[in-house]
């Protein structure tokens, strides 16, 4: 499965020496951005993108959980981002938002939240790399994996063929719950203190890769890595 590691969950004074340690190792790092608004945290911004994007040739995967996430698509873009997932319900017109983060060269990704049917996104799989399942609710950590997430995963994957996005799971990512979303057909996990509890990041990752063939982004179904601009 590929792993997009959350560095939420990391040490913040030591993100250089992790991110060097698992770039080899991860389809890419995932940056949740959070203003206060849409979510009542307030996390990340694009300076720590570009400081990332000098850091690695890893894929920068954003996560705009913003009021406004259209303000921020170019400013992100323009950090060295290489995904950005935005919700439907924060945008305006979410095709129009997704067709922007296209234009700017960026993979466009649909974060479904819980409260929200699959055929919402199904609705975009033309215009999505890829949709983030939430596996909770938005803006918490500790939460365990929602029951409903496997019975979702296996609507969607059901669901593409042509368009055929990646079905990436992001929240109650846990070593019990990663052979529950393999069987369901996910791509790939957001795995956050999955990979950064203890002192064997590497170690704990081996829970995710085990399971597949790899978590790097040279590991990616082919009709994914063949047309996405951007591989690790």
């Amino acid at each position: 499965m590929l792993a997009y590691v959350s560095l939420w969950s990391a040490d913040l004074l030591a993100l250089g020496e992790a991110v060097d340690m698992l770039a080899p190792h991860v389809a890419g790092f995932h940056i949740d951005v959070f203003d206060g608004h849409n979510v009542p945290e307030l996390l990340f911004g694009p300076d720590l993108v570009a400081a990332l994007s000098r850091r690695t040739s890893a894929m920068i995967d954003v996560h705009l959980n913003c009021a406004e996430p259209d303000y921020w698509v170019d400013r992100f873009a323009d950090s060295g981002a290489g995904m950005l997932t935005v919700q439907s319900s924060p945008c305006a017109d979410v095709a129009s938002t997704l067709e922007h983060i296209a234009a700017r060269g960026v993979e466009p990704s649909l974060g479904l939240e819980l409260s929200e049917p699959v055929e919402l996104a199904v609705e975009h799989f033309g215009l999505v790399r890829r949709v983030l399942v939430l596996g909770t609710e938005i803006g918490v950590k500790g939460r365990g994996l929602d029951p409903s997430v496997p019975e979702r995963v296996r609507a969607l994957v059901a669901a593409r063929r042509d368009a055929r996005p990646l079905v990436v799971v992001d929240g109650g990512i846990r070593r019990h719950t990663v052979p529950l979303l393999a069987e369901a057909g996910a791509d790939g996990v957001v795995p956050g203190s999955l990979v950064f509890s203890g002192d064997d990041p590497l170690g704990n990752l081996s829970a995710v890769n085990d399971l597949g063939p790899g978590c790097r982004a040279a590991d990616a179904p082919a009709f994914w890595r063949e047309s996405s601009t951007i591989n690790n």
